[in-house]
């Protein structure tokens, strides 16, 4: 009886275990033959060329970004949204370089907010960026360091204070200079009687 009922366990365990169609495969069940090998074909090079343009970084493509509550114990509706945002392929740019937004806007999404403490619903708005250009760079802007900050426009680090900046170049016959690095005007350094500044 014993062996019977153990035999069952092991039957139940095993036809759990099977796949079912409706569900996805785990990754250690995937299939890693990826690649089926065809003819080089002029129509597959159209299809190709096609789709690679599709990918590109260009226009803004509409993508699906969740809300999240401001609290652990709020709830948002709708929990996710359609926006548009900069995505696609800059493999054709430079090598590194990611599609950015190179102009953005906040939008204010109408948004109810449920308090489950409460057991209250509350009317808001909910801000997202939405992007409405799009440009490859190479640079992050984690690789702007203070003071400098990254400017999606020009795909660069620059100084925020433009107008100490165009003061400063007024300042030229003064014998002052911008440091695009610092972003301060300095005094130029002296030069010796060969040109070169002093230590060098």
């Amino acid at each position: 009886m014993e062996k019977a009922l153990c035999m069952i366990v092991i039957l139940a365990a095993a036809a759990a275990h099977r796949h079912h169609p409706k569900f996805p495969k785990s990754s250690e069940e995937i299939d890693t033959s990826l690649y089926k090998k065809v003819a080089c074909t002029s129509e597959n090079d159209l299809l190709r060329n096609e789709i690679i343009e599709k990918s590109k970084c260009g226009e803004p493509k509409e993508v699906f970004i969740h809300l999240h509550p401001g609290a652990t114990h709020e709830q948002v509706s709708p929990g996710a949204v359609w926006v548009k945002r900069c995505v696609g392929l800059c493999d054709y740019e430079a090598t590194g370089s990611k599609c950015v937004a190179t102009k953005t806007k906040i939008q204010h999404i109408p948004v109810r907010i449920y308090n489950v403490k409460t057991n209250k619903e509350t009317c808001s708005t909910y801000a997202v960026e939405v992007h409405e250009s799009c440009g490859c760079c190479a640079l992050s802007p984690a690789e702007c360091a203070a003071p400098r900050v990254y400017n999606p426009r020009k795909c660069s680090c620059q100084c925020p204070n433009a107008d100490d900046k165009r003061t400063c170049h007024r300042k030229r016959n003064q014998n002052m200079r911008w440091n695009r690095y610092k972003c301060t005007c300095e005094e130029k350094r002296k030069t010796s009687g060969r040109g070169l500044p002093f230590g060098f």
